[in-house]
């Protein structure tokens, strides 16, 4: 079962007027044209579940941290917003303040709320339930690969503390770090890895022993920089699930932005296929895409196992902000910009032939 179940924001960014997001799935499209707000729905989801991942596991160690600290935190510095300040994720106007309700399984919840002039401290805040989600993981993988530009993650986060990459980036630097490890894995891990494998030929991207990143292909082997920025992507979701950071055990969610990118179109369909073998294995998968090829094939997963995917299309209404309406994939594509450009195309092509 899904662990996140509904989330209601308002006053946040783009979303001027309160959006709904009710009956989460196990795996969840978003689409929208340009600066709709599909990543930073994305960015906040994340940052919720990664702050309650991190309060969970400071708990249990010397120095436990609250969790409006860590979620303050979380936030500044996966939005870097202006000056670092909260407040300027709030929809600009006066007199708005941005609230934000997530619930989770029967009754969890996590409710916070703040106004413009807040800058890093988060003082409404309500939560019930949290043990619900102990022992959960929160993985984001940004459109950008982050394997090619590795050590300069790591040097602006751990040297100086520079806000040049945000905690999407660092955060998967961190769980990239982490030992693979042995052990057999779940029936549907071991498909999502198969699909893995069709796309780099059974190549595999390795850490070294002196931190060295390198893409091994039979007996070949290439730096980063030799390596396909696809490839590179697709290598950072196989060391997650050999070192276990991408499993059912204990709850996962996975955030992918446009996974498409830097992906040919057969690749595209077999991310999709990938990304269904992680939602049927227990992972709770949010994805944004602008791809007709992505959408397509999990439409057709869904209707072919009846699964309960959904599609949260976001569209900008005059005077009003952005505005979402959810469907459910197992019904079919219904109407929106991308398969309404994909058939703007095939219209084109008929009249072409007609003309010639």
């Amino acid at each position: 079962m899904p662990a996140l179940k509904s989330l209601v924001i308002e006053n946040f960014v783009a979303f001027q007027q309160p959006l709904e997001w009710r009956q989460h799935a196990s795996l969840n499209v978003i689409i929208g044209e340009n600066d709709t707000g599909k990543t930073h729905l994305l960015k906040l989801l994340y940052s919720m579940s990664r702050a309650i991942e991190d309060y969970s596991r400071k708990q249990a160690g010397p120095e436990p941290k609250d969790l409006p600290e860590l979620l303050a935190q979380k936030l500044r510095w996966t939005f870097l917003p202006q000056k670092m300040e909260l407040g300027r994720l709030v929809t600009r106007g006066s007199g708005n303040r941005l609230s934000v309700d997530l619930s989770w399984n029967a009754a969890g919840r996590l409710k916070f709320a703040f106004g413009k002039d807040t800058v890093s401290r988060i003082v409404e805040l309500q939560t019930h339930g949290l043990p619900a989600l102990h022992g959960s993981k929160a993985t984001f993988l940004p459109p950008k690969e982050i394997l090619s530009i590795f050590d300069a993650i790591v040097a602006t986060r751990e040297t100086v503390e520079i806000a040049a990459f945000d905690d999407t980036y660092y955060d998967l630097v961190q769980d990239f770090r982490q030992p693979t490890t042995s052990g057999s894995l779940q029936a549907n891990i071991k498909r999502a890895l198969a699909h893995l494998e069709d796309v780099t030929g059974g190549g595999e991207v390795e850490m070294e022993k002196d931190g060295n990143i390198v893409f091994r292909r039979g007996k070949e082997t290439f730096n980063m920089h030799q390596t396909a920025e696809g490839i590179k992507k697709i290598g950072i979701l196989s060391r997650l699930m050999r070192n276990r950071r991408l499993t059912p055990a204990g709850g996962c969610m996975l955030f992918v932005d446009e996974p498409e990118v830097n992906l040919h179109p057969k690749a595209i369909v077999l991310f999709a296929e990938m990304l269904h073998e992680f939602a049927q294995s227990g992972i709770q998968v949010y994805l944004t895409t602008h791809s007709y090829f992505l959408l397509k094939r999990l439409e057709q997963l869904a209707r072919e196992n009846q699964a309960d995917y959904s599609l949260l299309d976001l569209r900008k209404q005059e005077g009003a902000g952005v505005v979402g309406m959810v469907t459910m994939l197992a019904e079919g594509l219904p109407d929106n910009p991308i398969v309404a450009e994909s058939l703007r195309l095939f219209d084109l092509d008929v009249q072409l032939d007609l003309a010639g």
